[in-house]
Formats: C-alpha cells, sequence, structure tokens
C-alpha cells in the first residue's frame, strides 16, 4: 500500500483560495519538492484553463493502474504500445448518470487524493475527450493499439504519483501544474508533442486537464 504523507496540508487549508500559493509551496517543501513558480497558459482554447504567475494510482475500479503505466528514472511517462482498455466501460458508464462520478483517482504526495471526474466541458474527462482527444490520438497513432484515453490514464497516473523533481509548480488561482515527457516502451517517442501538461485544482483536487505538447515545463 503507498505511505502517506502526515504532512500534508488539511482540506480547508487547501479550500482557501486566497493563501494556496502559500499553501501548496509549503506542501511541496515539505513533500521534497520545489515550487517552481513558473507561469502557465494553457495552449489549446477557451475552455482550458488559463493559469499566472508531479504512491500508486487508485481507481474505484482498479483499472486506472492495470495494464502498464510506467516512468523511467527523469520522470518520463512510458505508454506501453499494447495493454487494456482505460478507463474502461465499466466506468465511464456512470458518466452517463454523473459528471461527479469518478473516473479514477490519485495518491498524490502534494496535495493528497486527487480525481478525475467524467467531468464537463471545462474539467476533467469530458473535457480531455472533447479538446485534445485528437491531439492525443496522435500522440499514439503509429504505436501500437492503444486509444487516446489509455495515453492519457497513463500520464495521469506517472505525472501524479511519480512526478520529477520540481513538480507540481504552483500555477497561480488556486491550480498548479506538472508536466514531464513521454515515451513508448520501445525507447520511441512521439513524432509531435512529446510532452505532457497536467493541470489540478489544488482548491477541490481534481484534475481540469492534461494535453500534450511540444514544450517542456510548465
Amino acid at each position: 500500500m503507498p505511505v502517506r504523507h502526515t504532512g500534508r496540508m488539511t482540506r480547508s487549508q487547501r479550500r482557501s483560495v486566497a493563501g494556496v500559493a502559500t499553501v501548496v509551496a509549503a506542501a511541496l517543501v515539505g513533500g521534497g519538492l520545489v515550487a517552481g513558480g513558473i507561469a502557465l497558459t494553457a495552449e489549446r482554447g477557451t475552455d482550458d484553463a488559463v493559469l499566472g504567475g508531479g504512491s500508486t494510482a487508485q481507481s474505484p475500479t482498479g483499472v486506472a493502474g492495470a495494464g502498464g503505466s510506467s516512468s523511467a528514472a527523469d520522470g518520463t511517462v512510458v505508454i506501453p504500445r499494447r495493454g487494456p482498455d482505460l478507463p474502461g466501460a465499466a466506468v465511464l458508464d456512470r458518466c452517463d448518470a454523473s459528471s461527479r462520478a469518478e473516473v479514477a483517482q490519485y495518491d498524490t504526495a502534494a496535495l493528497g487524493p486527487v480525481v478525475l471526474q467524467c467531468g464537463t466541458s471545462s474539467q476533467g474527462y469530458e473535457h480531455i475527450r472533447v479538446r485534445h482527444d485528437r491531439d492525443w490520438t496522435d500522440v499514439v497513432s503509429g504505436h501500437g493499439s492503444r486509444d487516446w484515453d489509455d495515453a492519457v490514464l497513463t500520464a495521469l497516473q506517472t505525472v501524479l504519483t511519480e512526478p520529477r523533481a520540481g513538480y507540481p509548480q504552483d500555477a497561480g488561482d488556486g491550480k498548479v501544474c506538472y508536466a514531464a515527457p513521454v515515451a513508448f516502451d520501445d525507447g520511441s517517442r512521439p513524432a509531435r508533442e512529446p510532452f505532457v501538461k497536467v493541470i489540478v485544482s489544488a482548491t477541490t483536487d481534481r484534475v481540469i486537464t492534461a494535453y500534450p505538447t511540444d514544450s517542456d515545463g510548465c
């Protein structure tokens, strides 16, 4: 079982938007990470977050970590070219009933449990599907049999539970940013946009977005 950090911030502290930069920075230092404080503006459109200014993944059905999320020593997201369908039809069936249903949950050192909800056009799985499925499809195209959301779930697990040194970084407005390079299990890398950025709300503990990009860092 993952070892939880006893010095993590309380939920009420994370809810304070006014003090979130200080709180997140304290949590990162306590967890052995460094807040970089580099500004980030999401690149994909008006529905993505505009920002100022990285345990083991858990899933209600146990599928978020199934089939091989892995990472290199430098925090690279390694996507297996073959594996199970993530998150799976049984999980996505819940999205028909509620946008707040959980697709996956991740135990992070800096923020504690972080969830990927079914979501809406502005956050969660639905946002990623609507805004970025084509981007992720381009990433996996020609690299085995995985679908776009297989890549997303693999990237989220690695980036959130095994972050690179220096992540997450305070992104302002109650959000934090993670970033990592992406590769496949044969050592190849995506021809385009070989990095991933993940934005998480530190006030609601939800994944806002995850998208491939051609630039490293936040």
